[in-house]
């Protein structure tokens, strides 16, 4: 059903259409038309027609780039059963790019990521449709109960097939484009911000302390930083391997650690040490920092390189140095906020690229799928019949969904 905005005394009727809602339980459809100023002013502006164009260059890349991920993700699930396993692990739930279901996602970045990456593919569109003299009837949220779940701009689907074919391509690759400029934008001022860190603390991070070892009677604690045993520095577990090597069972051994906020609570003590498995040892159990050699790995960027940074923090809490566990051995000028600030950048960047990503895969109605459709009918003319284009449309948009549904499905039943 649809539910209009009670009418205001002395309202018109265009004011009483300016906002529509939509009721179709559980879908919930918000449209209005106070935007269109803003696309009229954006669209006018002599930047949007040159943008306009990088867009129209930039997305047939994308779409090879998606279109590689998939077929790359599809070899990997057949030749490496850890690939699947890990999608197992996850579960189902994986599948779905929705915070507070899939595992990965975090709610409050991933919100914030998914509510900003469709108003910036949207939004494009708006403009463009403006630049190039379609009219935007209308733009609007959709909602699944109270969960946004998309966006869209109503352009003049009348104009869009009566226009020649350059306008209507500028039109539709706005989205993809303006996602993945954005999205550029965001991971290049994460790698600013990442290379203003500085590790706060170095050594041999203790991951346990077992019950009834000399290190837990000595006061060593789990979390605790190793940095030093009888005044000799311990920068990772193979210096720490080598000074136990040269310890025998029932020596005594001055060792520093450092815990606490920001690592300022220094904590030195007295360790007997005990044999066991012919081994000579205190008790722990370790992971290597190693925060420079982490650090200087995350912000070396290269092109060949960049899948490293579409890895989730919440997936290589190792790798990331502004994941939960990494982020408390960095320190930077913005003070605690950084790992806001970096988190949010990376959402950011990892959402709109996966947003651009499966809109310009050739899947009608896609972005992707009917920026096909306007190219065949551009250069085929009179070759080729109304009937012949869309299906080849409708073939590339079952290959691609096949495709996607074997990434999706293979991994549980493999």
């Amino acid at each position: 059903m649809t539910a209009l905005e009670p009418e205001k005394e002395n309202q018109t009727p265009e004011q009483a259409e300016e906002k529509r809602v939509d009721i179709r339980f559980p879908l919930i459809i918000i449209r209005t038309k106070r935007f269109s100023k803003i696309f009229d002013w954006l669209g006018a502006l002599r930047a949007s027609h040159y943008i306009s164009w990088v867009l129209l260059i930039l997305v047939p890349f994308v779409a090879a780039i998606a279109l590689y991920l998939i077929v790359n993700s599809l070899i990997a699930l057949l030749n490496n059963p850890a690939v699947g396993e890990v999608t197992r692990e996850m579960g189902p739930q994986s599948i779905l790019m929705l915070p507070g279901i899939n595992p990965m996602l975090p709610i409050v970045y991933g919100w914030i990521a998914i509510a900003v990456a469709i108003v910036i593919h949207e939004g494009g569109h708006g403009i463009i449709a403006r630049n190039v003299g379609f009219n935007v009837k209308s733009s609007g949220i959709l909602f699944f109960l109270f969960i946004p779940i998309g966006a869209f701009v109503d352009v003049d689907e009348e104009q869009i097939k009566k226009a020649k074919a350059r306008p209507s391509l500028k039109m539709l690759s706005a989205g993809v484009g303006g996602n993945i400029i954005f999205g550029a934008v965001c991971l290049l001022l994460l790698l600013i911000l990442v290379g203003g860190l500085s590790p706060a603390v170095n050594g041999v991070y203790i991951n346990s302390v077992v019950d009834g070892m000399p290190a837990q009677e000595a006061g060593l604690i789990p979390k605790d930083v190793l940095i030093s045993i009888d005044n000799m520095p311990v920068n990772n577990t193979s210096d720490l391997q080598t000074i136990m090597n040269n310890k025998m069972s029932g020596d005594t051994v001055w060792v520093e650690v450092i815990r606490g906020d920001n690592w300022q609570q220094q904590y030195s003590t007295n360790v007997t040490l005990t044999i066991s498995d012919n081994r000579t040892i205190m008790g722990i159990t370790t992971y290597d920092l190693q925060t420079e050699l982490r650090l200087e790995n995350y912000r070396t960027f290269s092109i060949d390189r960049l899948a490293m940074y579409m890895i989730p923090p919440t997936l290589a809490s190792g790798l990331v140095p502004y994941s939960d566990f990494l982020a408390p051995f960095y320190t930077h000028s913005l003070g605690s906020a950084w790992v806001i600030v970096a988190n949010t950048l990376f959402w950011l960047w990892f959402v709109n690229l996966n947003l651009a990503i499966f809109n310009a895969l050739p899947i009608y109605p896609m972005d992707g799928g009917r920026i096909v459709d306007v190219t065949l009918k551009r250069f085929t003319g009179n070759r080729l019949s109304e009937k012949t284009i869309r299906r080849i449309t409708f073939g590339l948009t079952a290959i691609c969904a096949t495709l996607i549904l074997a990434t999706i499905v293979l991994p549980f039943i493999l």
